[in-house]
């Protein structure tokens, strides 16, 4: 009997579960909203509940949970979840684990992200970053083959490196983190304060040339090219809600990062690819890293 494995993609909006067999056989998508089981009084209880849903209709051998938070190295406990608080603090993946009786484990949802970039390339490399700028900045390090999570398990943040002395507050309890002026939160303040008629879905269609949104652009191509500049990868891998947005300047958010690349190496060398991420990929991503962890089982 072929084994199936339950990817299920957590965001502060949206959450989404998706079914793999063996072979990348999908089926099963479902996507409700967080606040259905966030909200509820026992946030754990209602999320096991929903995946429960899922099993009943088809048992799988594993289910990985993608997190956009910070987690033990271990990937035993939730640390932080500024969307999701109602899971801080907690064994998430043990505790559904002992509900649902099957294998659960987590990790961040950007590294599923990342996987799913990954193994579209002709090979896996040794070294990728993953930069996913939305909401916040989701960013995946990819070293000697896996990925890092650092002595505390909060690697990749880049999001919360100070920006030069910016003093807006950030999600995470500090102000100043570049993530406020290089994601999603910014261009919606932005918008709100300068665009209020425009839809955010085509404010770089109709305000691309503005000189605010330009600096906008360089403000990320130079993040990212600090990253760059620091791990010199052989893969950036480049998605996200931002840079999905109808007629967002690809082509120069790329011609940029390069000018502020470290010539000649890291500059002559870096690939650059833009992710084709859908609504699915972070809970495809979730099934592959699944079948990854619990093949054996």
């Amino acid at each position: 009997m072929k084994k199936r494995w339950l990817g299920i993609d957590i965001g502060g909006t949206g959450t989404r579960l998706q079914i793999m067999e063996e072979g990348r056989v999908w089926s099963g998508f479902r996507k409700v909203p967080t606040r259905s089981w966030a909200q509820q009084p026992d946030a754990l209880a209602a999320l096991g509940l929903l995946i429960g849903e899922t099993l009943e209709q088809q048992p799988v051998s594993g289910v990985m949970l993608g997190l956009p938070g910070i987690l033990s190295r271990d990937r035993q406990q939730v640390i932080s979840l500024p969307f999701i608080q109602a899971l801080d603090q907690q064994p998430v993946a043990a505790q559904l684990s002992a509900r649902l009786g099957v294998p659960v484990a987590m990790d961040k949802d950007v590294n599923h992200l990342l996987l799913w970039d990954l193994l579209q390339l002709p090979q896996l490399p040794q070294h990728a970053v993953g930069l996913y700028p939305g909401t916040g900045m989701g960013n995946s390090l990819w070293i000697n083959g896996g990925f890092y999570h650092g002595q505390h398990g909060a690697a990749g943040e880049l999001g919360h490196v100070p920006a030069g002395g910016r003093t807006l507050p950030c999600p995470c309890g500090n102000h100043g983190c570049a993530e406020t002026v290089t994601s999603g939160h910014w261009l919606s303040r932005w918008a709100a304060e300068h665009a209020a008629q425009t839809p955010m879905a085509a404010l770089f269609s109709c305000h691309r040339d503005d000189p605010a949104l330009q600096a906008f652009v360089t403000r990320l191509a130079r993040l990212i090219a600090t990253e760059m500049n620091i791990l010199d990868p052989e893969y950036l891998i480049l998605g996200g809600g931002v840079l999905a947005m109808a007629d967002f300047p690809l082509a120069q958010l790329r011609t940029e990062v390069q000018q502020y690349l470290r010539p000649p190496a890291t500059r002559s060398g870096l690939r650059i690819v833009f992710s084709q991420s859908t609504d699915h990929t972070g809970c495809r991503g979730a099934c592959l890293a699944a079948e990854r962890l619990f093949r054996s089982a």
